[in-house]
Protein backbone atom coordinates (compact mmCIF):
# COMPACT_ATOMS: atom_id res chain seq x y z
CA UNK A 1 0.00 0.00 0.00
CA UNK A 2 1.17 3.22 -1.19
CA UNK A 3 1.64 5.89 1.61
CA UNK A 4 1.78 9.41 1.23
CA UNK A 5 2.76 12.60 3.89
CA UNK A 6 3.57 16.10 3.38
CA UNK A 7 5.68 18.83 4.96
CA UNK A 8 4.58 22.31 4.94
CA UNK A 9 7.25 24.60 2.99
CA UNK A 10 5.09 27.74 3.78
CA UNK A 11 1.27 28.15 4.69
CA UNK A 12 0.00 27.57 1.33
CA UNK A 13 2.14 25.16 -0.10
CA UNK A 14 2.75 21.24 0.50
CA UNK A 15 5.21 19.43 -0.14
CA UNK A 16 4.99 15.32 -0.95
CA UNK A 17 6.93 12.51 0.11
CA UNK A 18 6.22 9.24 -0.75
CA UNK A 19 7.04 5.69 0.38
CA UNK A 20 6.36 2.57 -0.99
CA UNK A 21 8.11 -0.27 -2.77
CA UNK A 22 9.73 0.19 -6.65
CA UNK A 23 8.96 -2.97 -8.66
CA UNK A 24 11.10 -4.18 -11.04
CA UNK A 25 10.74 -4.76 -14.76
CA UNK A 26 12.07 -7.24 -16.78
CA UNK A 27 13.56 -6.23 -20.18
CA UNK A 28 12.53 -8.43 -23.02
CA UNK A 29 13.83 -8.81 -26.70
CA UNK A 30 11.19 -8.34 -28.72
CA UNK A 31 12.87 -9.47 -31.94
CA UNK A 32 14.11 -13.22 -30.24
CA UNK A 33 11.94 -16.23 -31.98
CA UNK A 34 10.72 -18.63 -29.70
CA UNK A 35 12.60 -21.66 -29.10
CA UNK A 36 10.74 -24.85 -30.22
CA UNK A 37 12.13 -27.77 -28.59
CA UNK A 38 12.61 -31.42 -30.42
CA UNK A 39 11.29 -34.41 -28.57
CA UNK A 40 14.83 -35.06 -28.17
CA UNK A 41 15.18 -31.95 -25.69
CA UNK A 42 11.81 -32.58 -24.14
CA UNK A 43 12.71 -35.73 -22.70
CA UNK A 44 15.91 -34.35 -21.85
CA UNK A 45 14.46 -32.04 -19.68
CA UNK A 46 11.96 -34.17 -18.27
CA UNK A 47 14.79 -36.65 -17.10
CA UNK A 48 16.68 -33.60 -16.11
CA UNK A 49 13.74 -32.48 -13.66
CA UNK A 50 13.12 -36.14 -12.60
CA UNK A 51 17.01 -35.93 -11.45
CA UNK A 52 16.03 -32.30 -9.75
CA UNK A 53 13.40 -33.45 -7.79
CA UNK A 54 15.83 -36.29 -6.27
CA UNK A 55 17.63 -34.35 -4.87
CA UNK A 56 15.85 -31.86 -3.67
CA UNK A 57 14.26 -34.77 -2.12
CA UNK A 58 17.38 -35.88 -0.59
CA UNK A 59 17.76 -32.70 1.13
CA UNK A 60 19.76 -30.81 -1.52
CA UNK A 61 19.06 -26.96 -0.76
CA UNK A 62 20.05 -26.12 -4.21
CA UNK A 63 18.14 -28.11 -5.69
CA UNK A 64 15.24 -27.16 -3.95
CA UNK A 65 15.62 -23.30 -4.66
CA UNK A 66 16.06 -24.07 -8.38
CA UNK A 67 12.57 -26.25 -7.98
CA UNK A 68 11.25 -23.59 -6.36
CA UNK A 69 11.88 -21.21 -8.85
CA UNK A 70 11.22 -22.93 -11.70
CA UNK A 71 7.87 -23.59 -10.53
CA UNK A 72 7.02 -19.92 -9.25
CA UNK A 73 7.98 -18.43 -12.81
CA UNK A 74 6.83 -21.59 -15.42
CA UNK A 75 10.19 -22.45 -16.06
CA UNK A 76 10.39 -25.72 -18.20
CA UNK A 77 7.32 -26.62 -15.70
CA UNK A 78 3.94 -25.59 -15.61
CA UNK A 79 3.78 -22.50 -12.91
CA UNK A 80 2.65 -24.02 -9.72
CA UNK A 81 2.65 -21.71 -6.86
CA UNK A 82 1.77 -24.27 -4.46
CA UNK A 83 4.74 -26.21 -5.52
CA UNK A 84 6.94 -23.46 -5.12
CA UNK A 85 5.85 -22.79 -1.95
CA UNK A 86 6.53 -26.32 -1.08
CA UNK A 87 10.33 -26.38 -2.35
CA UNK A 88 10.46 -23.00 -0.92
CA UNK A 89 9.93 -24.14 2.63
CA UNK A 90 12.49 -27.09 2.27
CA UNK A 91 15.08 -24.80 1.95
CA UNK A 92 14.08 -22.03 4.07
CA UNK A 93 14.22 -25.30 7.34
CA UNK A 94 17.57 -26.23 6.26
CA UNK A 95 18.31 -22.15 7.16
CA UNK A 96 19.05 -20.90 4.00
CA UNK A 97 18.37 -16.83 4.43
CA UNK A 98 17.05 -16.34 0.80
CA UNK A 99 14.29 -18.76 0.82
CA UNK A 100 13.12 -18.14 4.53
CA UNK A 101 12.44 -14.39 2.96
CA UNK A 102 10.56 -16.20 -0.30
CA UNK A 103 8.47 -18.53 2.11
CA UNK A 104 8.31 -14.95 4.30
CA UNK A 105 6.79 -13.11 1.31
CA UNK A 106 4.60 -15.88 0.14
CA UNK A 107 2.81 -15.89 3.27
CA UNK A 108 2.45 -12.31 3.23
CA UNK A 109 1.48 -11.78 0.68
CA UNK A 110 -1.43 -15.56 -0.22
CA UNK A 111 0.89 -16.76 -2.90
CA UNK A 112 0.71 -20.59 -2.93
CA UNK A 113 0.17 -20.86 0.98
CA UNK A 114 -3.35 -19.10 2.35
CA UNK A 115 -2.05 -15.47 3.47
CA UNK A 116 -0.49 -15.05 7.61
CA UNK A 117 1.17 -12.41 8.67
CA UNK A 118 1.83 -14.40 12.01
CA UNK A 119 4.09 -16.89 9.87
CA UNK A 120 5.16 -14.37 7.39
CA UNK A 121 6.82 -12.84 10.74
CA UNK A 122 8.37 -15.89 12.21
CA UNK A 123 10.26 -16.73 8.79
CA UNK A 124 11.71 -12.92 8.70
CA UNK A 125 13.00 -13.52 11.87
CA UNK A 126 14.47 -16.57 11.36
CA UNK A 127 16.35 -14.80 8.68
CA UNK A 128 16.93 -11.75 10.19
CA UNK A 129 18.88 -13.74 13.28
CA UNK A 130 21.86 -14.09 10.38
CA UNK A 131 21.33 -9.92 10.55
CA UNK A 132 20.96 -10.06 6.94
CA UNK A 133 19.70 -6.38 5.63
CA UNK A 134 17.12 -7.20 3.61
CA UNK A 135 15.26 -9.38 6.48
CA UNK A 136 16.25 -6.76 8.86
CA UNK A 137 14.51 -4.32 6.61
CA UNK A 138 11.64 -5.78 6.51
CA UNK A 139 11.59 -6.79 10.03
CA UNK A 140 11.74 -3.12 11.15
CA UNK A 141 8.78 -2.65 8.99
CA UNK A 142 6.44 -5.19 10.08
CA UNK A 143 7.23 -3.67 13.78
CA UNK A 144 6.77 -0.15 12.49
CA UNK A 145 3.15 -1.09 11.09
CA UNK A 146 2.15 -3.98 13.41
CA UNK A 147 2.23 -7.26 10.39
CA UNK A 148 2.39 -10.36 11.82
CA UNK A 149 3.23 -8.77 15.46
CA UNK A 150 2.40 -6.11 17.75
CA UNK A 151 3.82 -2.60 16.64
CA UNK A 152 6.51 -1.94 18.73
CA UNK A 153 8.38 1.28 17.36
CA UNK A 154 11.44 0.78 19.68
CA UNK A 155 12.39 -2.31 17.56
CA UNK A 156 11.91 -1.24 14.08
CA UNK A 157 14.13 1.27 15.07
CA UNK A 158 16.78 -1.11 16.24
CA UNK A 159 16.15 -3.72 13.48
CA UNK A 160 16.18 -0.97 11.23
CA UNK A 161 19.61 0.57 12.66
CA UNK A 162 21.48 -2.16 12.31
CA UNK A 163 20.75 -2.46 8.87
CA UNK A 164 21.64 0.69 8.35
CA UNK A 165 24.81 0.46 10.08
CA UNK A 166 25.48 -2.47 7.77
CA UNK A 167 24.42 0.06 4.51
CA UNK A 168 21.30 -1.08 3.69
CA UNK A 169 19.87 2.22 1.85
CA UNK A 170 15.94 1.94 2.60
CA UNK A 171 16.51 1.00 6.43
CA UNK A 172 18.68 4.09 6.58
CA UNK A 173 15.99 5.80 5.13
CA UNK A 174 13.68 4.82 8.38
CA UNK A 175 16.36 5.58 10.58
CA UNK A 176 16.81 9.11 9.57
CA UNK A 177 12.56 9.17 9.49
CA UNK A 178 12.45 7.80 12.66
CA UNK A 179 15.41 10.28 14.50
CA UNK A 180 13.37 13.51 12.71
CA UNK A 181 10.26 12.38 14.02
CA UNK A 182 11.69 11.00 17.32
CA UNK A 183 9.74 7.78 16.64
CA UNK A 184 10.85 4.98 18.72
CA UNK A 185 14.13 6.68 19.51
CA UNK A 186 14.62 10.20 21.04
CA UNK A 187 14.59 13.16 18.57
CA UNK A 188 17.92 14.04 16.64
CA UNK A 189 18.02 15.99 13.83
CA UNK A 190 21.66 16.29 13.07
CA UNK A 191 21.53 12.15 13.04
CA UNK A 192 18.45 12.29 11.10
CA UNK A 193 20.08 14.38 8.54
CA UNK A 194 23.27 12.27 8.60
CA UNK A 195 21.01 9.35 7.66
CA UNK A 196 18.83 11.26 5.10
CA UNK A 197 22.61 12.12 3.21
CA UNK A 198 24.03 8.49 3.94
CA UNK A 199 20.77 7.05 2.06
CA UNK A 200 20.73 9.79 -0.47
CA UNK A 201 24.74 9.14 -1.70
CA UNK A 202 23.13 5.45 -2.34
CA UNK A 203 20.68 6.55 -4.87
CA UNK A 204 17.48 6.37 -2.26
CA UNK A 205 14.61 8.48 -3.90
CA UNK A 206 12.72 8.98 -0.99
CA UNK A 207 15.84 9.80 0.46
CA UNK A 208 16.14 12.37 -1.77
CA UNK A 209 13.14 13.70 -2.16
CA UNK A 210 13.07 14.11 1.38
CA UNK A 211 16.42 16.27 1.71
CA UNK A 212 15.22 17.99 -0.99
CA UNK A 213 12.01 19.57 0.75
CA UNK A 214 14.67 20.27 3.72
CA UNK A 215 16.87 22.31 1.67
CA UNK A 216 14.21 24.31 0.14
CA UNK A 217 12.23 24.89 3.70
CA UNK A 218 15.55 25.47 5.25
CA UNK A 219 14.58 23.09 8.05
CA UNK A 220 17.75 21.50 9.89
CA UNK A 221 20.22 22.70 7.80
CA UNK A 222 20.50 26.18 5.69
CA UNK A 223 18.40 27.06 3.27
CA UNK A 224 19.88 26.00 -0.32
CA UNK A 225 17.15 26.44 -2.85
CA UNK A 226 19.44 25.17 -5.65
CA UNK A 227 20.41 22.32 -3.82
CA UNK A 228 16.80 21.43 -2.66
CA UNK A 229 15.85 21.39 -6.35
CA UNK A 230 18.68 19.34 -7.49
CA UNK A 231 17.48 16.89 -5.58
CA UNK A 232 14.09 16.78 -6.08
CA UNK A 233 14.98 17.04 -9.76
CA UNK A 234 17.24 13.80 -9.19
CA UNK A 235 14.42 11.94 -7.58
CA UNK A 236 12.29 12.63 -10.32
CA UNK A 237 14.59 11.30 -12.83
CA UNK A 238 14.40 8.37 -10.91
CA UNK A 239 10.72 7.97 -11.36
CA UNK A 240 10.07 8.93 -7.59
CA UNK A 241 5.52 10.30 -7.37
CA UNK A 242 6.65 11.94 -5.01
CA UNK A 243 8.48 14.22 -6.58
CA UNK A 244 7.16 14.68 -9.69
CA UNK A 245 4.41 16.13 -7.90
CA UNK A 246 6.69 18.58 -5.99
CA UNK A 247 7.93 19.93 -9.18
CA UNK A 248 4.84 20.67 -10.28
CA UNK A 249 4.33 22.63 -6.99
CA UNK A 250 7.86 24.22 -7.69
CA UNK A 251 6.85 25.50 -11.07
CA UNK A 252 3.31 26.42 -9.58
CA UNK A 253 4.69 29.01 -6.89
CA UNK A 254 8.10 29.83 -8.62
CA UNK A 255 9.87 28.53 -6.01
CA UNK A 256 13.30 28.74 -7.08
CA UNK A 257 12.21 28.92 -10.93
CA UNK A 258 10.32 31.39 -12.66
CA UNK A 259 6.34 30.43 -12.42
CA UNK A 260 5.72 28.46 -14.66
CA UNK A 261 2.19 26.63 -15.58
CA UNK A 262 2.92 24.56 -18.62
CA UNK A 263 5.51 23.13 -16.39
CA UNK A 264 3.55 22.59 -13.50
CA UNK A 265 0.77 20.76 -15.61
CA UNK A 266 3.43 18.70 -16.98
CA UNK A 267 4.37 17.54 -13.62
CA UNK A 268 1.96 16.76 -12.02
CA UNK A 269 0.23 15.17 -14.82
CA UNK A 270 3.74 12.91 -14.82
CA UNK A 271 2.31 12.10 -11.01
CA UNK A 272 -1.29 11.03 -11.43
CA UNK A 273 0.01 8.79 -14.43
CA UNK A 274 2.25 7.57 -11.69
CA UNK A 275 0.17 7.42 -8.76
CA UNK A 276 0.13 10.44 -6.63
CA UNK A 277 -3.17 10.35 -5.08
CA UNK A 278 -3.64 14.58 -5.01
CA UNK A 279 -2.31 15.66 -8.47
CA UNK A 280 -4.93 15.39 -10.98
CA UNK A 281 -6.75 17.83 -8.42
CA UNK A 282 -3.32 20.23 -8.59
CA UNK A 283 -3.82 19.65 -11.93
CA UNK A 284 -6.75 20.83 -13.06
CA UNK A 285 -6.32 23.85 -10.46
CA UNK A 286 -3.54 25.10 -13.16
CA UNK A 287 -5.74 24.29 -15.72
CA UNK A 288 -8.01 26.99 -15.20
CA UNK A 289 -5.85 29.32 -15.46
CA UNK A 290 -3.85 28.02 -19.32
CA UNK A 291 -5.69 28.35 -22.49
CA UNK A 292 -6.24 24.54 -24.14
CA UNK A 293 -2.83 25.42 -26.68
CA UNK A 294 -0.98 25.45 -23.49
CA UNK A 295 -2.44 22.46 -21.97
CA UNK A 296 -1.48 20.57 -25.14
CA UNK A 297 1.94 21.46 -25.25
CA UNK A 298 2.35 20.75 -21.74
CA UNK A 299 0.45 17.07 -22.68
CA UNK A 300 3.19 16.65 -25.16
CA UNK A 301 5.62 17.42 -22.67
CA UNK A 302 4.19 14.92 -20.32
CA UNK A 303 4.51 12.15 -23.09
CA UNK A 304 8.23 13.17 -24.45
CA UNK A 305 8.89 12.50 -20.56
CA UNK A 306 7.56 8.71 -20.64
CA UNK A 307 9.67 8.12 -23.82
CA UNK A 308 12.75 9.46 -22.39
CA UNK A 309 11.75 7.57 -18.90
CA UNK A 310 11.73 10.88 -17.38
CA UNK A 311 15.43 11.60 -17.66
CA UNK A 312 16.39 15.19 -18.95
CA UNK A 313 12.96 15.27 -20.30
CA UNK A 314 12.83 19.18 -20.09
CA UNK A 315 15.72 21.71 -19.27
CA UNK A 316 15.25 22.96 -15.80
Amino acid sequence: MKTYRHLAITSTLFLSLWTGHISLNQAQNQNQKPKFMTVAERTSTIIDLEILEEQAQSGDVRSQLRLGSMYRNGTAVARNTQRAFYWFLQAAKSGHVLAQLRVAKMFQEGIGVERNNQSAFEWISRAAQSRHVDALTQMGKMFQHGIGTPTSLTRAFEVFLDAAQQGQTEAQNHVADMFWNGLGTPQDRLQALRWYEASAHQGNVDAKNTLGILHLQGEGVAKNTERGLELIIGAASDGHPAAFHNLGLIYEIGLGVPPNNLYAYLWFTVAAENGHQNAARFREGVALSMSSEVIKKAQELATICRVKNYKRCISF
